[in-house]
């Protein structure tokens, strides 16, 4: 705690923990890899890459509707995210991670097929900016709403963003619409290995072994 923030440890966990008992190895770097990818790059990334849009060209509000392809794929991914409450009560929380991981995967791919960055470029295009810059957010919002169990301090980041005051499981079974969302920040920040260095060189110093020798017993 002195050096990473929890919700980085309970994620890593999270990736690894199933219902059944086994040992967890924490790997340092397969840590750091996946809060990275996953927590910044993946979900965070989302918003970032989308919400200056919004301020830019809509004034900070997401679009009234979306088009049935857009609502189609917005309704799948609350269809595929919907098996992770069930999972949860399993303690299977590798399995709702990786559900997690899936879905924002599909959003990336979808922020990076229409490029809203190149359409912004383009005044004829606004209107199908604001929709893909929507469904974007839809995307993180909904991906926000499964992860709070386990990174529920990033969330309230994304609360303030959002402007929502608590997720519930169901809360993001309809898009969110004609809402508006605040101008993006720093929700959470990759892991700079300088920090674990200095976490392990903080543990090797509190395993040193006492002076003090330690009294024995002998048996009668």
């Amino acid at each position: 705690l002195n050096h990473l923030d929890a919700d980085y440890l309970r994620y890593f966990f999270a990736t690894q923990l199933g219902p059944t008992l086994a040992d967890v190895d924490l790997d340092m770097k397969a840590f750091e890899e996946r809060v990275n990818s996953h927590l910044v790059g993946k979900w965070v990334n989302i918003a970032s890459r989308c919400s200056g849009f919004v301020h830019k060209f809509f004034d900070g509000r997401l679009a009234i509707e979306m088009p049935p392809a857009e609502t189609a794929a917005y309704k799948a991914a609350v269809e595929k995210l919907s098996a992770c409450a069930a999972l949860y009560e399993a303690r299977d929380y590798a399995a709702a991670m990786r559900l997690t991981v899936e879905v924002a995967d599909t959003a990336n791919a979808y922020i990076a097929e229409n490029a809203p960055w190149v359409m912004a470029k383009d005044a004829s295009k606004r209107g199908a900016l604001h929709i893909v810059c929507t469904l974007a957010i839809n995307y993180f919002r909904l991906l926000s709403s499964y992860l709070e169990t386990v990174v529920p301090n990033i969330v309230r980041n994304a609360y303030d963003f959002l402007g929502e005051v608590a997720f519930q499981f169901d809360i993001a079974q309809e898009p969110f619409l004609d809402k508006r969302i605040e101008e993006f920040s720093t929700l959470t920040t990759r892991i700079d290995p300088k920090n674990i260095e200095a976490m392990i060189e903080a543990l090797k110093e509190n395993l040193q072994p006492s002076a003090t020798p330690v009294a024995t017993t002998t048996a009668a």
